[in-house]
């Protein structure tokens, strides 16, 4: 068999034939792009907080999916309120899907040291099919044609988080409206299935200059099984990080990352995949570039 086996049937098959599987995109970094899943993360840093992260995964394996996103968000002048949105786009083989999301978050304070964010986003999804790449085992299938197949839907998500500057823990769903997809009118091609995530993080200090972070992603689509993603990273003088993520029953991943001068940091982790994929694949690198800037002046809250 060629090392470099296409996918792109495989891909076209589960768009066509209705099966719900997870629909939006993964990053083994998730620790740093947390709008990317919910939009309650919008916010919550006295900053605006730009990310822009690239995945390629599966590399190896042609038409294996490549993944990019943007993102910002900021705080309003008096801390309770926050306001992002992020950019993204998929592409796996003949299929990929476009789109851009608004959010906005109110926070309120419950101690001291911690606030609760409730967070909405609201915006749109371009899922785009070329027939022309796809290669099928019986010609004249009435389901695939040469031509360029889209579809335009709405999207909206909702999210909740518990944090403080050292711990997280939050609830989100995404792609709430549960559209259909229909390239093929008739033919039942599947819906925008709801996904659900979860997601918790805890900075422990170890040292002076040592800080431990465990973190977790539970994500959830039906009808697959439930994803879990632990990550433990060691992060030296705030500067400096190494970690590792095991995500259950798809692969194991080291990360690294440094702060330049507390306003830029850069990221990148490698995963290994453990799935029977690991045959094929030479892993999935994935590069993450964050900037904070713009310190808001917060005002104090009134007792």
């Amino acid at each position: 068999m060629k090392r470099a086996k296409h996918i792109s049937t495989i891909i076209a098959i589960l768009l066509t034939t209705g099966l719900s599987a997870q629909q939006v995109q993964q990053f083994t970094q998730y620790q740093f792009v947390g709008l990317a899943y919910n939009p309650a993360f919008a916010g919550t840093d006295e900053y605006f907080n730009a990310f822009a992260i690239h995945r390629s995964q599966w590399t190896g394996i042609t038409d294996a999916p490549r993944t990019y996103q943007m993102g910002l968000h900021a705080p309003s002048r008096d801390g309770k309120m926050g306001f992002g949105g992020n950019l993204f786009t998929d592409v796996t083989g003949p299929t990929s899907r476009f789109g851009f999301q608004g959010a906005y978050a109110y926070h309120l304070r419950v101690t001291e040291t911690s606030k609760i964010s409730l967070g909405v986003s609201f915006g749109l999804t371009q899922f785009v099919m070329d027939g022309s790449q796809i290669t099928l085992r019986e010609d004249g299938d009435r389901a695939m044609t040469n031509g360029i197949q889209a579809e335009l839907k709405p999207d909206a998500s909702f999210g909740a988080l518990w944090y403080a500057d050292k711990f997280f823990v939050g609830v989100s769903a995404s792609q709430l409206l549960n559209n259909d997809l229909d390239f093929f009118p008739g033919d039942g091609d599947g819906k925008m299935a709801v996904h659900y995530y979860g997601t918790a993080g805890y900075k422990f200090d170890v040292a002076t200059d040592f800080q431990i972070e465990p973190s977790l992603l539970i994500k959830y689509v039906n009808p697959s099984p439930i994803k879990v993603d632990l990550s433990t990273r060691v992060i030296y003088k705030s500067n400096l990080w190494l970690g590792g993520t095991y995500r259950t029953n798809d692969a194991a991943a080291v990360y690294a990352g440094y702060n330049i001068m507390d306003y830029l940091s850069l990221g990148y982790s490698y995963d290994i995949t453990t799935s029977d994929l690991r045959n094929y694949s030479d892993g999935t690198h994935e590069i993450l570039l964050m900037l904070r800037f713009g310190k808001k002046q917060m005002v104090e809250e009134e007792n």
